[in-house]
């Protein structure tokens, strides 16, 4: 017998004139949204200044310190994913606030560190809080989920009531968690209220 074979051909589907030019249309709207993204980060780079050797170095020590501790995800995203800066650019300078550490520009992973992050903290302990906090914004986190994730995790890293209770930084952050994330302050058999510390209250 013969065995008759037959063959199929398989063609891409043609795009009608019609097809073609809505394509082209959400092609060329996309490639200028990135041009105008790409523009626009490059205006906040080149408005503000970048960080010192010595600056570099210690905020490399503090990366080095959060990788140490655990925090890996947060520790890649600084090293590999950030352009750090020393002082505003035009948006910063737009909404500035006060008693500020520093500030991350989302989702340009822009953070930039004032003068406080280098002066106010005690140690690389204290600083590698201020970029744990940054690093939760570099993940999409607002305020309170920032404040909330970094005051949970403090002991983590060693800064704890204890050992930093009277430092500036331990003062301030504390007062803005409360003020920020009120909700872990409603513990009244916790010293301070602290539903994260580990102390019992004295009754």
């Amino acid at each position: 017998m013969k065995t008759v074979q037959t063959e199929r051909l398989y063609r891409m589907p043609q795009l009608t004139g019609k097809e073609r030019s809505s394509f082209g249309l959400v092609a060329s709207c996309a490639i200028a949204a990135l041009l105008a993204l790409f523009a626009f980060y490059l205006s906040l780079i080149a408005s503000s200044a970048p960080l010192e050797v010595n600056e570099r170095l210690t905020v490399q020590r503090a990366i080095h310190l959060l990788e140490e501790k655990g925090f890996d995800r947060e520790a890649f995203l600084l090293r590999h994913t950030v352009t750090f800066r020393s002082t505003d650019n035009w948006l910063n300078v737009m909404t500035k606030q006060d008693n500020a550490y520093a500030a991350t520009n989302f989702p340009f992973q822009i953070i930039t560190l004032y003068p406080d992050f280098y002066k106010k903290t005690t140690d690389d302990t204290e600083r590698a809080i201020v970029l744990l906090h940054e690093a939760q914004h570099l993940k999409g986190a607002d305020e309170p989920a920032a404040y909330s994730y970094v005051w949970k995790h403090r002991e983590q890293l060693g800064w704890n009531q204890l050992r930093y209770g009277t430092t500036p930084s331990y003062v301030t952050i504390s007062e803005q968690t409360r003020d920020i994330a009120p909700e872990l302050f409603r513990c009244p058999d916790k010293v301070f209220f602290d539903c994260t510390e580990t102390l019992q209250a004295k009754r």
